[in-house]
């Protein structure tokens, strides 16, 4: 009955992928929701929170687990090994640090010029900046659904379609997957349109540095980390998250277009083939 359930799984990788995660995910969050509803007696902020983070891994787990299943030891050896590939040029490292405070920066500036407002740019001292780096581990963790997204669901799409589409569909799925942001005051719109842009730009980033897992996992968690500190220094009067995100994304958007027609559709690189499939055992691609 395994061996069938087995081979049930590589015919049907990527959506026995997509069911575990989103299974795995869901049912940890419902428990979060419900120990944090409002007026529950049983309300637990405690358990709230770990059940959240432990909603946060369910791509990873998913990925880790499918791969288990239908590549064993060497699939395995191969995620870990692009997951700890981070010697790369200093380039990427800069262009990850500068690109998303430039593109959040400039939106909370045209957002201030289109409303009419003044922006001021605060500043007082390290403590609050070295209390959110204090926080990295915690928002790199956060970061592990790459591990997922970029580590198994990524090269299987580019095994059998362009590097865009493929970028496209992660994109769309690692939207929904955040479904319950929807509920929070955010437009689906936008942000389908922000994930899909962070989404090509991964893909980029990847393809030209052999795959590497870690710049995934770290373009993510630097996201993550600089909306914290930004927060603690760029002042508007009346902001509006939504308007602010909504410009952000189109910003971002306009940057993935670029890397596209300035790369190309297909690999977003200079070669025809992807070579983040290169890097991947013929029985993983």
């Amino acid at each position: 009955m395994f061996s069938s359930l087995a081979r049930w799984i590589k015919n049907h990788d990527l959506l026995t992928y997509c069911v575990l995660t989103f299974l795995f995910t869901y049912s940890a969050w419902s428990v979060t929701m419900f120990a944090s509803a409002p007026g529950n007696p049983n309300s637990n902020a405690g358990l709230a929170r770990d059940f959240q983070f432990l909603g946060m891994w369910g791509p990873a787990l998913a990925g880790i687990l499918t791969i288990a299943v239908t590549q064993g030891k060497p699939g395995l050896k191969d995620l870990f090994r692009r997951l700890l590939f981070w010697r790369v040029s200093l380039r990427w490292y800069l262009l990850i640090l500068i690109l998303w405070p430039l593109v959040s920066i400039a939106g909370d500036s045209l957002y201030a010029q289109f409303t009419h407002q003044a922006i001021r740019f605060g500043w007082n001292g390290w403590s609050q900046t070295m209390n959110w780096l204090a926080q990295a581990p915690i928002l790199a963790f956060w970061a592990s659904e790459e591990i997922g997204w970029r580590g198994f669901v990524l090269p299987r799409l580019q095994s059998r379609r362009n590097g865009l589409v493929s970028s496209m569909i992660v994109g769309t799925i690692w939207a929904l997957w955040h479904l319950p942001m929807f509920f929070m005051g955010n437009s689906p719109v936008v942000y389908w349109i922000f994930m899909v842009s962070i989404s090509i730009l991964l893909t980029w980033i990847m393809n030209n540095n052999r795959g590497s897992l870690f710049l995934a996992v770290f373009f993510h968690a630097w996201i993550n980390i600089y909306g914290g500190i930004q927060a603690d220094r760029i002042f508007i009067a009346n902001p509006d998250p939504v308007l602010q995100m909504g410009i952000k994304a189109v910003l971002l958007a306009l940057v993935a277009l670029g890397v596209v027609a300035v790369y190309g559709y297909r690999t977003f690189t200079r070669e025809q083939k992807s070579p983040l499939l290169a890097e991947l055992k013929p029985n993983e691609a």
